[in-house]
């Protein structure tokens, strides 16, 4: 059975992969659901013909709590029928308990979302064709029924994508469109989409059938959009095809890309805009057009992946950019920073530097340029991958040698497994700075390199006296006896606790109260798992006496992340002068990865 990932039912069905550890810190749970409507009808029909109101019982009720933070659009839903108002009346309690933390979906935003979502759950509408190729007896199913349960899943997907495109295209107040399918797009979505009211587009990683010009009579002359995420790339038959035919100087995408960007870039206010192509051309860059464009509005742009023409370059870095996200790329090309300086820029991120010493310093160049930014997040390369270790020699001499009092945010990630101490005294000399974020060595996996010696460390930043968020990333300890030989970066997995440890877990008994004092009698646990509860809990109270040092030398510290936790601190009552006590902020270590993304690299 020949499988086309684009273009294959089985895409949908696959999980989507995600880093290890928990990222859960900012997101709301446990939230309360609505009642179904079939229930709340007592089995009376649905009175409304609207084609909303069709959706499945659940559906509807994913729509009614996710509008349950914003009483307008909930108001205004009630008001479609008397399906709805029954449904709608049934959340008073919900505005009194947790609040989603999304900023104000909007009904219309909320639909669309829910629309994709059902279409992509192919795992339970085809379950018979999801056991074929994942079940128990998966080997026994043969090919020729693999194809025909293939070829009808695929059938019914198209005809349910169609339908749900054309409904959303015609909602009236849609504002944003998240698309996160990656089954293969046709020329009908985009004559539908350009012509809807959504403002806010995302194309998440969706392939399209060909390179389609988008001009009339196709879509509308213009696309007033205001933001887009762009992830599209071609399907590989389409891709093969061309690649048959020969080498070109001209890029595969070129005509849709160009096309595309001339529909909206004199309304474009946001673009981030990513191109993972594993078969990609082998230095031809990818156009926007053989002439300049002009994106009058664009105040973010965020490229990943993207090798850019001159031309491309110039007529992004010709926009009033307020903040601007580049990586090895498009820093790559000597011509980047050859134009005037961005007078309203105020973040600047490199996420992944290029690995030239002489890139690295147009970097450094480009930063001396712009000494009025406000927040800055810079990685290093690892010396595994040919990476310049650029943070020590290049970039902090540059922010020591200048005036940058309005830098109130600075990420940096070191490649090497310790940060010299050069280093830390030219940080602690930034006294604006209001947050911090360091990070050495392996920057994913299970070893964590970095030691800290936290007295050094408060010692060299104490100066930072406007510090409100630290955070302290990919760091560890000593491993505790009977392992003292290992290294530290086993920290995280050798969990054997000690009679230190025991000591320790104890220190904080009122962050305990709430927990099953006899889990080891439970099923299951053991004197193993026993061992890492006290291991986890010696950690927290470790940290948590780190934090509340910290917060003794920092006095409008807030925020902290260490030892793989978030801690905040209790505030202290007016007048007095007593240590602030930190409490954790989890129940137990979380990467916190899309907080920290969010505060320190910006989001749009």
């Amino acid at each position: 059975m020949k499988f086309d990932f684009y273009r294959d039912v089985l895409s949908l069905m696959m999980g989507k992969l995600g880093l290890p550890g928990a990222d859960n810190f900012g997101r709301e749970s446990n939230q309360r659901r609505s009642l179904l409507l079939d229930t709340v009808m007592q089995g009376r029909p649905r009175v409304s013909s609207c084609k909303l109101l069709q959706l499945p019982a659940e559906i509807l009720a994913d729509i009614v709590d996710l509008l349950s933070d914003d009483r307008a659009s909930l108001e205004s839903l009630a008001l479609v029928n008397s399906d709805f108002s029954k449904q709608s009346s049934l959340l008073p309690s919900l505005w009194r308990t947790n609040r989603l933390s999304c900023p104000n979906p909007g009904l219309a935003l909320v639909f669309a979302e829910l629309l994709l979502h059902l279409i992509r759950t192919m795992s339970h509408t085809h379950r018979e064709l999801y056991e074929s190729f994942y079940g128990d007896d998966a080997q026994s199913v043969a090919v020729e029924q693999r194809q025909v349960l293939s070829d009808e899943a695929r059938e019914e997907y198209v005809v349910a994508r169609a339908a749900a495109v054309e409904a959303i295209s015609s909602l009236p107040n849609l504002e944003t469109l998240s698309w996160r399918d990656q089954f293969s797009l046709d020329k009908s979505f985009f004559e539908r989409i350009t012509r809807c009211s959504a403002q806010h587009i995302d194309l998440n990683r969706p392939a399209i059938d060909d390179a389609w010009s988008l001009t009339p009579p196709l879509t509308p002359s213009t696309w007033p959009l205001r933001s887009l995420k762009l992830d599209v790339s071609m399907a590989l038959d389409k891709r093969n095809e061309i690649e048959k035919k020969g080498a070109t100087r001209t890029h595969h995408m070129t005509s849709f890309f160009s096309t595309l960007f001339h529909l909206c870039s004199p309304t474009l206010e946001s673009l981030t805009w990513t191109y993972i192509d594993l078969a990609r051309d082998g230095g031809v860059p990818v156009s926007i057009g053989e002439s300049v464009v002009s994106f009058p509005r664009l105040r973010y742009l965020r490229l990943q992946f993207v090798k850019l023409d001159s031309v491309a370059i110039s007529s992004f870095l010709a926009a009033p950019l307020k903040s601007l996200d580049l990586d090895d790329r498009v820093l790559n090309n000597p011509s980047t920073f050859d134009y005037k300086p961005l007078r309203d820029l105020e973040d600047f991120a490199v996420s992944h530097p290029p690995k030239k010493a002489s890139a690295c310093k147009r970097i450094a160049k480009f930063i001396s340029q712009h000494t009025g930014l406000r927040r800055l997040y810079l990685h290093e390369s690892s010396s595994a991958q040919g990476g310049t270790a650029y943070l020590d020699d290049v970039i902090l001499p540059t922010l020591s040698s200048l005036d940058f009092g309005n830098l109130r945010s600075l990420y940096l990630a070191w490649r090497e497994v310790q940060i010299p101490e050069k280093s830390l005294r030219r940080i602690g000399r930034l006294v604006s700075l209001e947050q911090l974020s360091l990070s050495a060595g392996k920057p994913s996996g299970w070893q964590h390199q970095w030691l800290v010696d936290h007295d050094e460390l408060r010692q060299h930043l104490r100066q930072l006296q406007g510090l409100t968020k630290l955070a302290l990333v990919r760091d560890t300890c000593l491993v505790p006896v009977p392992y003292p030989g290992l290294p530290s970066e086993t920290y995280y997995k050798m969990r054997f606790a000690g009679s230190e440890e025991r000591e320790d877990a104890e220190a904080r008994p009122d962050l305990d109260m709430d927990q099953d004092t006899e889990s080891d009698a439970q099923e299951g646990e053991g004197l193993l798992g026993d061992m890492e509860e006290t291991w986890e809990r010696a950690h927290r109270n470790r940290m948590l006496d780190q934090a509340e040092k910290y917060a003794a030398v920092f006095p409008k510290l807030e925020w902290m992340f260490c030892g793989q936790g978030p801690m905040g601190f209790m505030k202290t009552p007016e007048g007095q002068c007593e240590f602030r006590r930190a409490v954790p902020l989890t129940q137990g270590r979380d990467e916190c990865r899309t907080y920290r993304r969010a505060i320190f690299r910006g989001s749009n």
